[in-house]
Parts: C-alpha cells; sequence; structure tokens
C-alpha cells in the first residue's frame, strides 16, 4: 500500500503517515502506520472507528491497551 494520510492529533498538530496495512481483529480494525518523515521507524496503530465512503473521511482512535497493540503488531508482522 501507497497511501499518505495526513492525522492531527489532539493538539492540532498534523503529521503525514504513509498507512502500511489495516488489520482485522474480534469484530473491529486497526490501522498500521508508519511516520512518512522517516525519522522515525516505529509504526503506529490505530482503531479505524467510522470510514465514510462518500467523503473518504476515517476516524481513527489512539489505542491505551498495550496488550492490544501487541497482538496487532504481531499479526500485521505475520502477513509480511
Amino acid at each position: 500500500m501507497d497511501d499518505y494520510i495526513v492525522l492531527t492529533d489532539e493538539e492540532g498538530n498534523e503529521t503525514a503517515f504513509e498507512l502500511l496495512d489495516v488489520i482485522p481483529y474480534q469484530g473491529e480494525e486497526y490501522a498500521v502506520f508508519l511516520p512518512a518523515d522517516g525519522e522515525d521507524e516505529r509504526v503506529h496503530i490505530l482503531q479505524v472507528l467510522s470510514e465514510d465512503l462518500d467523503s473518504d473521511e476515517v476516524s481513527y482512535a489512539g489505542i491505551d491497551d498495550d496488550c492490544l497493540i501487541d497482538k496487532i503488531y504481531q499479526l500485521y508482522l505475520e502477513k509480511q
């Protein structure tokens, strides 16, 4: 996937990310992102809250559960 997206955090800061994959898990979807600037090589995993196909807008939420983040990351690695 070569999809780039600009996400805005709670403080209004915008950061460009590359969408690496969307992982389904237990009835939910999780997006795996990599910062597009190349400075930070850690992936970021967010829950997909809603998707409006008409306007091409997607809402994401952060995840506080480290075990869930680890599980999604492992599922992502298995697909690679």
